[in-house]
Parts: structure tokens; C-alpha cells; sequence
């Protein structure tokens, strides 16, 4: 069953919520988990694993992500997505396909496209592929990865900074969502590169309910931050 960005989300909510307000109460230990996937895709990549444990590792990054925009309930992250990677060029250079030079110019925010709202998570993938495929292969995988870390840098940043400005709080979920918009596409960037469909890799994981329990809403009580092995 194919389903859009945002209802993916919803059913990770739904899927995970409950869990992760008990043992991911905090903001920073949600970002932190995403990092620590992160490194788990690292891992997995770098030791040349077999194709399905690098699609797990896919899989665990993703819901991560959706983990951290739960714990603001409403976050617009498919919104974000779509303002900052529009359907028809690259909202830094305005081209299709990217042409950013390495000191690309600043990002111009393009207005939420009604159409990118419906985009499943494979189409989303598809979108990136025609707009950043071709540059991201020139660069390599570590490139990607870096700028994959360094998003989860700027999430932990802009939390830290948040007690220090007098921005609004639709403020702080606006910028949330565009760090996490771009960890997103950062984490599709990745997939493309190595071949991998997420959108599978997903649903294999996590369609049929919590792989460890097996329950549609997770009941799990065994958490813990441990790597793969």
C-alpha cells in the first residue's frame, strides 16, 4: 500500500508515539538517536554488508527522522521539503538539474507546492535523483554522509540556541522543519547513490507493525541504544 510523505509519518506516530514520549522524552536524546543511526549506516555501508542489512539501516534513519518531528506533533516537514526542494529546479541555483558551484548562492524558499504534499516517500526519492543524482555521484559517498552528520549538527545547534532568541514558537517548529526537511534529503541523497529504495527498504522494516514486538502500536519496554551488530 503506497502512501504519501505525510501519512508515513502519521503512522510512524501512531506506530512509535507512545514509546518514544516514555523513552525519548527529550528533544536532544531524539537527535542523538538519529545520530547514532546515522553512524549505523555508516557502518553498514562502509563494510560492503549485504544489501537488506543496509536496507534496515535505511529504514532506522527514517524513522529516526519522523521520531524527531513527533515531538512536536504538528511539525511541517512535508511542507519544508517542498519549499526548500521545489518540483522544478534547485532552490539554490534555480536549475533542473542543480548546477551549484561549490560556494552555491543563498537559498531562495519557493511557496508550498500543493502537488508535493500527495508525493510518496518513492517519488520523493525519484525527485532527487533527477535533481541531485548526477552531482551527488561526482562527489561520492562520503560527501553524502558528511553532509548527513552535519545536519544532525545543525538540529543539535539550533536547539541550543533556541533559549537565547525571541523567535515565536511557529518559529522554532519553521526552522526545525527545514534542518529536518534537509537531514531528510540528505538520508535520500545516500539511498540514490547506493541504489537502495527506501520507500521498500520502509515498509519491510516497519509495514507490518513494530519489528521487535510485532504489534501495530508498539509495546515494547526493552529500548535501548545499541548499535547494529
Amino acid at each position: 500500500m503506497e502512501m504519501t510523505l505525510q501519512e508515513m509519518m502519521e503512522y510512524f506516530f501512531k506506530l512509535y508515539g507512545r514509546r518514544n514520549r516514555v523513552f525519548l522524552s527529550g528533544l536532544d536524546k531524539r537527535i542523538n538517536y538519529l545520530s547514532l543511526g546515522i553512524c549505523d549506516l555508516q557502518d553498514a555501508t562502509r563494510k560492503d554488508r549485504n544489501s537488506e542489512i543496509i536496507g534496515v539501516a535505511f529504514a532506522r534513519v527514517t524513522a529516526r527522522i519522523f521520531c524527531i518531528a513527533e515531538h512536536f506533533w504538528s511539525l511541517p516537514l512535508v511542507e519544508a521539503m517542498s519549499q526548500k526542494y521545489p518540483m522544478h529546479y534547485c532552490s539554490y541555483c534555480q536549475s533542473f538539474p542543480c548546477k551549484c558551484t561549490e560556494k552555491r548562492p543563498d537559498v531562495i524558499v519557493s511557496s508550498v507546492s500543493e502537488e508535493q504534499l500527495t508525493w510518496s516517500l518513492s517519488q520523493w526519492q525519484q525527485h532527487f535523483d533527477a535533481l541531485y543524482g548526477d552531482k551527488n555521484r561526482q562527489k561520492g559517498m562520503d560527501n553524502i554522509l558528511n553532509r548527513l552528520f552535519k545536519e544532525v549538527g545543525e538540529l543539535l545547534s539550533l536547539l541550543m540556541m533556541i533559549p537565547n532568541t525571541n523567535l515565536k514558537l511557529s518559529e522554532i517548529e519553521e526552522e526545525f522543519s527545514f534542518e529536518l526537511a534537509d537531514a531528510l534529503a540528505w538520508d535520500i541523497a545516500l539511498a540514490n547513490f547506493l541504489g537502495i529504495d527506501m520507500e521498500q527498504a520502509v515498509m519491510e522494516r516497519y509495514g507490518d507493525g513494530c519489528w521487535r514486538c510485532h504489534q501495530n502500536f508498539c509495546v515494547c519496554t526493552n529500548f535501548d541504544f545499541k548499535p547494529m551488530r
